[in-house]
């Protein structure tokens, strides 16, 4: 797959959440609506689109895979992270000055919201069901061992990684799996399938406007900012590359990795910083910095990790 064609399906989700940040900019979207839309996105939107991506979806078909897929979900972003914990001190960042907060933010790439128009645009709509199950792996990881390197293991609240995405995605693989989702009716379906197209891009638009709230609030540190960048973009790539050659994946899978390898970092990774103790102005230059290096090098990222694959 050409640069080309993998620039026409990702410039849209840059381009839609450039209209976020200047809706933000503009006044046209109040930051005191922030939460009411997220919440609507995460309790209701999110879980029809997982039902209805996953249920019946041939390309789920496997079992194994989905556990795999939701193994390597897990398993890569905990390597990033303390692979990034380790070479936050010699960057200069410390306990308690943002080494921990830099570990998080540049070892958790944009995993949903992002990943998934980027995914649908240049796979279809079945590998979105794909995605969701190594989605899976990441939100647990992400409140155990994300959670937990800020705030010290023993008092990490595991109990939240049990929240309406990974019940949502649960939910839809069990009635796959059962059966039940051919009893499910067509006009609801179709219901599901509209409420979730919703999430996308609603979701993008408030990325965007989350990222122009960080430019400018705080002091632009060049050298963490491209650190993280490097690191996000360049460096852990490389984990994703190596487990599509050394595991036996399928096809599907492969094309997920190539996806997530390029993704920047999570913006939801703010939230946990500042809810959890973080260091904000780290998590700022790594979310903006790995945004902006991702719009230049993901196009080139994700044709050259099909090209590894093979696929």
């Amino acid at each position: 797959m050409s640069p080309a064609a993998v620039l026409t399906a990702t410039m849209p989700v840059y381009l839609t959440m450039l209209a976020g940040a200047l809706a933000r900019k503009f006044g046209w979207l109040k930051k005191e609506s922030d939460a009411g839309i997220m919440t609507l996105a995460v309790r209701l939107l999110f879980p029809c689109l997982a039902v209805e991506r996953i249920v019946g979806n041939p390309a789920l078909k496997n079992g194994l895979q989905v556990l795999l897929a939701s193994a390597l979900g897990f398993g890569l972003v905990v390597v990033a992270m303390f692979l990034c914990y380790w070479i936050a001190p010699l960057l200069g960042l410390k306990r308690g000055e943002g080494a921990r907060t830099f570990a998080l933010c540049t070892s958790f790439q944009n995993y949903g919201f992002v990943a998934i128009p980027v995914t649908e645009a240049l796979f279809g709509k079945p590998l979105v069901g794909v995605l969701f199950t190594y989605t899976l792996g990441v939100e647990i990881a992400m409140w155990t061992a994300g959670v937990g390197l800020l705030t010290g293991f023993g008092k990490a609240p595991w109990r939240h990684a049990i929240n309406p995405p990974v019940l949502s995605i649960l939910a839809a693989l069990a009635l796959h799996y059962s059966g039940v989702g051919v009893y499910i009716p067509t006009m609801l379906h179709s219901l599901m399938g509209q409420l979730g197209a919703c999430a996308v891009p609603l979701c993008v638009i408030l990325i965007g406007a989350s990222i122009m709230d960080l430019i400018g609030a705080e002091r632009f540190a060049w050298g963490t900012a491209i650190s993280s960048a490097v690191l996000r973009q360049l460096v852990l790539p490389w984990t994703f590359l190596l487990a599509g050659v050394l595991l036996p994946l399928g096809t599907e899978m492969k094309q997920i990795l190539a996806v997530q390898a390029a993704m920047p970092a999570a913006v939801f990774t703010m939230v946990l910083t500042r809810h959890y103790g973080g260091h904000p102005p780290t998590a700022m230059l790594v979310i903006v910095a790995t945004t902006i290096a991702s719009i230049f090098t993901a196009p080139f990222a994700i044709g050259f990790a099909l090209r590894w694959f093979g696929v």
